[in-house]
């Protein structure tokens, strides 16, 4: 009996002695998300502004309203106001960058301020695109775009589109292709630097997700050094699967994400066969 007794005082110890552990998702305080573009073209020019989440919350970024942005040429000083069209979209329809100058982006909410500066490349000129694969005789992709194989009679096709142009050979150069797939932003990133082809013609391909009677339409973007290390970057970490991710690094001060890109543009589309 005695026996009973001490085992029973001993789990009523062990009972008595649990912690309950609170484990701390590592909170963080939210960061202002900036995408601010310049285009050479007029009516293409928009800033984006939203905020991030915590681990726990899952809605999307929400918008930011009531900002102050400006966008200053800083070879003519002259400065324009954009005007805030839905929210957190800040636009002005007339607003066109000029090659060769360099522009300063200026965010004010509340008592915060956050500045970046590109500059605006000479402009390339995109000779053409040609489809180098067929529809359906490229490795296909799963639901979902993960790029990986897949055996689903519905998947994708991966296409292989080649956009020809001569790089300048006077100056480093760096381009970004925004491709749309019947009116819908392809979220892909595409990045190329001259580095190897400094000066000649271009004929490396792009893969891009598409069926046959698809349109896509490939938005050449000459940019600057800084945003082209920012998508880099950006691009590393969507693709890395191991180490823990890191922001890309941003040409936005004071702590915001986000890019600024002053850019040159031009749009050529192809119907896929």
């Amino acid at each position: 009996m005695k026996k009973y007794i001490v085992i029973s005082f001993a789990f009523l110890f062990l009972i008595s002695c649990e912690k309950v552990i609170d484990i701390d998702l590592n909170k963080s305080n939210p960061r202002f998300v900036i995408e601010g573009n310049l285009s050479n073209k007029a009516s293409e020019s928009k800033v984006m502004i939203s905020k991030t989440l915590n681990f726990d919350e899952t809605t999307t970024y929400p918008l930011i309203s009531g900002a102050l942005v400006t966008i200053t040429d800083n070879i003519l000083n002259q400065t324009d106001t954009l005007d805030e069209s839905t929210t957190g979209i800040y636009i002005k329809p007339s607003l066109t960058g000029i090659e060769g100058h360099t522009y300063t982006l200026k965010v004010v909410i509340g008592n915060e301020i956050f500045e970046a500066i590109s500059t605006m490349p000479y402009y390339v000129n995109l000779d053409s695109l040609v489809q180098e694969t067929l529809a359906g005789s490229e490795s296909h992709f799963g639901p979902g775009g993960s790029g990986k194989p897949g055996s689903n009679s519905n998947s994708e096709t991966s296409i292989q589109i080649t956009p020809n142009y001569i790089d300048p050979i006077d100056s480093e150069n760096y381009y970004q292709f925004v491709v749309t797939r019947n009116d819908t932003l392809v979220n892909d990133i595409f990045i190329r630097s001259d580095v190897g082809f400094n000066g000649s013609s271009s004929h490396l391909p792009l893969r891009v997700k598409a069926d046959k009677g698809d349109a896509l339409t490939i938005d050449m973007q000459c940019i600057d050094n800084t945003v082209y290390n920012y998508f880099f970057g950006l691009n590393e970490n969507i693709n890395q699967s191991s180490a823990t991710p890191a922001n890309p690094t941003s040409n936005i001060n004071n702590g915001a994400l986000g890019y600024f890109k002053a850019y040159t543009s031009q749009k050529e589309t192809i119907s896929i066969e």
